[in-house]
């Protein structure tokens, strides 16, 4: 069971030599990402922030967002 702050907090991410980042393990469980699953990268409302969603979270959003 991922552990989850109130503020959800999920740990943090070192950007490797490529642009790289490991998602942490207790995140991936929370928003039960596997090996292989595609994200969506957006920038973040505040200054320096990024949101990540899995892809088909992103789709069922986007639908709801447009009244599709």
């Amino acid at each position: 069971m991922a552990k989850t702050t109130q503020n959800g907090f999920l740990g943090s991410a070192t950007v490797g030599t490529k642009g790289q980042i490991v998602i942490p393990a207790d995140a991936r469980a929370s928003m039960q990402v596997k090996e292989g699953d595609k994200v969506v990268v957006l920038r973040g409302p505040r200054e320096g922030s990024i949101l990540v969603f899995r892809v088909d979270s992103f789709d069922k959003l986007l639908a709801k967002a447009t009244g599709g």
